[in-house]
């Protein structure tokens, strides 16, 4: 009888580590998600290239809009204001990347908006057009 015991005992443990391996796995799938279209990858989305590369204050405003950030208005003309643009452009883009799990950082995120600024802001509205609801790269 002892025996039949420790076998159960045994194959609870084999079974277990088969499960926390597979949690395990899992969570670093999760952990390494990143932005569903590359930054410098501009040109598959023509119409909302061009309005980001005209006016990106008004691609960005929707963005806001869409995060439920503030007004679109008041992000746009943000946007437009120097040395607050850089701050209000990584807010906003720390918040698209926190909701949808993406690695990063915030120091990382105002590197990209200081840098290439358009880019960032396209990318973005990139990933919120996976989202359902109101979005600007739905209609362009």
């Amino acid at each position: 009888m002892p025996t039949r015991n420790i076998q159960y005992r045994s194959d609870i443990i084999a079974n277990r580590t088969k499960y926390e391996s597979r949690i395990d796995i899992e969570s670093n799938a999760i952990a390494d998600k990143t932005w569903s279209h590359e930054l410098f990858l501009c040109c598959d989305a023509c119409g909302l290239c061009c309005i980001t590369a005209l006016l990106p204050c008004v691609t960005f405003g929707a963005n806001a809009k869409q995060i439920e950030a503030g007004s679109c208005c008041f992000h746009a003309v943000c946007c437009l204001i120097p040395f607050i643009n850089c701050i209000v452009l990584q807010k906003i883009r720390t918040q698209i990347r926190m909701r949808y799990g993406i690695s990063g950082s915030s120091f990382n995120d105002f590197l990209m908006v200081c840098f290439c600024a358009p880019c960032t802001i396209l990318q973005e509205a990139k990933q919120l057009k996976l989202e359902p609801g109101d979005n600007i790269a739905r209609t362009w």
